[in-house]
């Protein structure tokens, strides 16, 4: 991992959607991507991009709560055994959707669970994804003993918000909060120790295309609501991503 040349840190990023050349500008640009993957095929284009581009990204594979209805247990299975025969010590975008796509739950949580035993197991990070099941998701995380979660673009409850910080949980927070009055609310209610930049992009929010050059305005916005000064915030969101994936923090 190259985290001499990273700045800042995009903890969830669709990778695959962007070009090889976007990226290399990204992180020309000092920004750490990590990147998640949302079925069979994106699942193998970030693992490729690992290839491409070196320490330069950090792959998740997994199969996204959107998409669950066209898998099985057995895809899912396959996903982890690719985890796994790739070194791939993080899964996501997973996690459970009832606020989307409620008619798929039983499936979702049926590929969760290979999920979750597979997190356990291997002790991976879990990238999560938990509209409208922030609380499920939470509790599951507890069943199954995992280690080291993140809640990828929180709006859940402020009141299951010190919970996750007490447990070691990360939450993430998104460009979303220019526009998103709720996130701007989890900003500030969440500690700087549980807290990771990302940007979700390239998905499109409300008009604004998200893209991991964000996270730069976000930082100094974490800054202003905390009372902190900009290089206090980097590093504190650097030392976070390195304990989320379980990286040597030394630099």
């Amino acid at each position: 991992m190259k985290l001499n040349n990273m700045k800042y840190v995009d903890f969830h990023c669709h990778c695959a959607e962007f070009s090889i050349n976007e990226l290399r500008n990204y992180v020309e640009k000092g920004v750490f991507l990590v990147c998640v993957s949302e079925d069979n095929e994106t699942s193998y284009k970030t693992i490729k991009l690992r290839e491409e581009l070196g320490g330069m990204v950090y792959p998740c594979v997994g199969i996204h709560p959107w998409e669950a209805n066209k898998y099985t247990q057995k895809d899912a299975e396959k996903i982890v055994e690719l985890a796994v025969g790739s070194n791939i010590r993080c899964i996501g975008e997973v996690g459970l959707d009832k606020r989307f796509v409620p008619q798929t739950i039983d499936r979702q949580r049926e590929l969760f669970d290979v999920f979750l035993k597979t997190a356990r197991e291997y002790d991976m990070l879990l990238n999560l994804h938990t509209a409208g099941t922030w609380k499920e998701v939470y509790s599951l995380l507890l069943k199954y003993d995992i280690n080291r979660a993140y809640f990828h673009w929180y709006t859940g409850p402020l009141s299951l918000l010190e919970e996750i910080e007490a447990v070691g949980y990360f939450v993430g927070v998104n460009p979303a909060w220019r526009i998103q009055e709720k996130h701007r609310r989890v900003i500030m209610s969440t500690d700087l120790a549980s807290i990771i930049t990302e940007s979700d992009g390239p998905y499109k929010y409300k008009g604004m295309m998200l893209n991991p050059l964000m996270v730069i305005d976000t930082i100094d916005y974490i800054a202003d609501v905390k009372g902190l000064d900009k290089e206090t915030v980097l590093s504190k969101i650097l030392s976070n991503m390195c304990r989320a994936l379980g990286l040597n923090t030394s630099r």
